[in-house]
């Protein structure tokens, strides 16, 4: 009997190290200089500066308060910049591909329908902070420029290889800089 007690009591243990605490992550919000550079070698042939117009205009400050989709950490608090990471990066990359101007008189407008990250702790309890080593997003937006608007799904995907991860944040870093490129190749597409 005395077993089954202290297996309980180790069970609870490990339950509350994995769940219901809140959690800050050191995300960056910019684009890795591969993602830039990749940015600036899309060809355009629109001549740039636009204006660039969010609705809803809180989308680029917007933080999602969330669990992990695994196990570890599914009960957590975890601040998620979703908003302010991909806007930021879709700011940057239109910047160095076309040209981004608040004054421009010629306006995109990006109505976000969706915007939603999900993640993966490691599940490695010896770790003295927490890693993402998987992350998803999907971005979903209506486009206006001009007489031209369309509709997109954006999705990407990144798994860290290494247990325990390379980065804490760098997987969910990587999958919005994929988005944020997806995004820059279709406005340009749109817009020529």
């Amino acid at each position: 009997m005395r077993k089954f007690h202290w297996f309980l009591f180790g069970l609870l243990f490990i339950s509350l190290l994995t769940s219901g605490c809140a959690i800050n992550l050191p995300f960056n919000n910019r684009p890795a200089y591969p993602t830039v550079r990749a940015a600036k070698h899309i060809s355009s042939g629109y001549k740039g500066p636009i204006a660039l117009k969010w609705i809803p205009p809180t989308f680029p400050e917007r933080i999602d308060i969330q669990g992990a989709s695994g196990f570890s950490g599914g009960g957590s608090q975890t601040r998620i910049p979703t908003g302010v990471g991909l806007a930021n990066r879709i700011l940057e990359l239109l910047d160095v591909s076309i040209g981004v101007n608040d004054s421009s008189e010629k306006v995109l407008t990006i109505s976000v329908i969706e915007a939603k990250t999900e993640f993966e702790f490691s599940a490695n309890l010896f770790n003295l902070a927490n890693a993402i080593d998987v992350g998803s997003c999907v971005f979903e937006a209506e486009f206006l420029f001009g007489n031209e608007e369309w509709n997109e799904i954006f999705t990407a995907e990144g798994r860290d290889p290494m247990i325990g991860g390379t980065s804490q944040t760098g997987v969910l870093e990587k999958v919005w800089d994929d988005i944020a490129l997806q995004v820059v190749r279709s406005v340009i597409q749109h817009i020529r």
